[in-house]
Formats: C-alpha cells, structure tokens, sequence
C-alpha cells in the first residue's frame, strides 16, 4: 500500500513536441548540437489564462430572488382580485425561474461561483408557479 505523499514525489515532464516547416527546394540548417549532442530548446511563451468570470453565479442567485419576488407578487396581486394580471406576472416568474435554472445550472457545471449558483438553482426551482402548483395538488386531494 502506498502513502498519499508518494504520489507527490512521481516525476512528472512533459516534453514538446516541435513540428519543423517544409521547405520546398531548400536545406535548412538545424540549430548546432552541443558537446552532448542535444539540441537545444526554444523558449517556450508563457500561457495567459483567460480569468474565469466570477459574476455569472450572482447572476443566477438574483433571476432567482427575481423568480421569489415575482411569485409573491403574482400571489398578492391574484388574491386581491385582480386574476388577468396575476396570471401574467404568474407567467413571467416561470420564465424567470426556467432562467436562473438554467444559468445556475450551467455555473454548477463550469464551477462558477458554485454557492451563488446552488442558491439561485434553489430559489428557481421553489418559487416556480408550476411546482408550487403541483405541490398543493399532491398534498390537497
């Protein structure tokens, strides 16, 4: 059995693989060997990383308070009588909610602010009109 510290100690290079241009009708001189004959190596160019970005997780944390807010709009709006506006703004929180689900679904994938996301996926899914819905209907009979 080995030790999780012997993983760490395993030699691990990567060697580049150079690709030499075709010439047409012309020699082309190789770079001189040393006393050892080993050619030596270009300089590689550092790799510049794009920055992740960090606001796509906050984005999806607030369509999902959005998708809160809505419902509970539409649900005061629908229980002092006013049905045809309800309804819309009903409408409206689900496209909401399919939204934040969507984008905190895609941070969680792409490890994007994944606490945002997680919070945003919560509150789309809970404060989806269809669910909640659904769920009074299992529960009433």
């Amino acid at each position: 059995m080995t030790n999780p510290g012997d993983i760490e100690r395993i030699a691990t290079k990567v060697v580049p693989y150079y690709v030499v241009g075709v010439v047409d009708d012309e020699e082309t001189e190789l770079p001189a060997d040393d006393e050892h004959g080993v050619s030596p190596e270009p300089e590689a160019a550092p790799v510049v990383r794009r920055p992740r970005p960090r606001w796509l997780g906050f984005v999806a944390a607030a369509l999902g308070v959005a998708t809160l807010v809505l419902f509970i709009i539409a649900m005061i709006v629908s229980a002092g009588g006013d049905y045809p506006t309800g309804t819309d703004l009903a409408y409206a929180t689900i496209v909401v909610s399919i939204s934040a689900v969507i984008t905190a679904a895609l941070c969680l994938i792409f490890g994007l602010q994944r606490r945002w996301a997680a919070f945003g996926l919560a509150l789309g899914i809970l404060a989806n009109p269809l669910l909640v819905l659904y769920v009074f209907r299992l529960f009433g009979g």
